[in-house]
């Protein structure tokens, strides 16, 4: 077994904006949404997006490789995801949930027992909802194209 480690790297870019820069891509700056700066601009990045994005294409890849594994396929997969964040007694604000609302769409309905299983898997090994606090909750349909 071999450990992944992964380094990017934020700096203050302007006031209430944070550059993150990752590997050899360009930067990119997040801020806070609206709910939580009132003077936010719009059609920005927040964390919370962005965890939510990690959450959403984790899975997904994850799809990918468990597919491998059932030696089966598909053509495409959609998420929608959903974050509910609460704030808890202590003032201490987090995810309660996030919920991946996922449509995978394959070309034989044959393969539609393999695919669910491997959904199944990827929800279960995707590493991003492994290391949330949160349960990450899966509702998935297949789709025969």
């Amino acid at each position: 077994m071999s450990d992944h480690v992964y380094n990017l790297s934020t700096r203050v870019s302007r006031p209430m904006f944070i550059g993150v820069k990752i590997l050899n891509n360009d930067e990119f700056e997040v801020t806070s949404p609206p709910d939580w700066w009132p003077d936010a601009p719009e059609k920005h990045l927040s964390p919370y997006t962005l965890l939510l994005a990690a959450s959403a294409s984790c899975f997904s890849l994850s799809v990918f490789k468990a597919a491998g594994s059932f030696h089966t396929s598909f053509s495409n997969v959609e998420v929608e995801t959903t974050g509910l964040m609460s704030e808890n007694n202590e003032g201490i604000w987090s995810f309660e949930k996030i919920e991946l609302k996922v449509k995978v769409t394959i070309d034989d309905e044959a393969e539609k027992s393999k695919i669910g299983r491997a959904i199944e898997m990827a929800h279960k090994t995707c590493p991003v909802a492994n290391t949330l606090n949160c349960p990450t909750l899966l509702d998935y349909e297949i789709i025969v194209a």
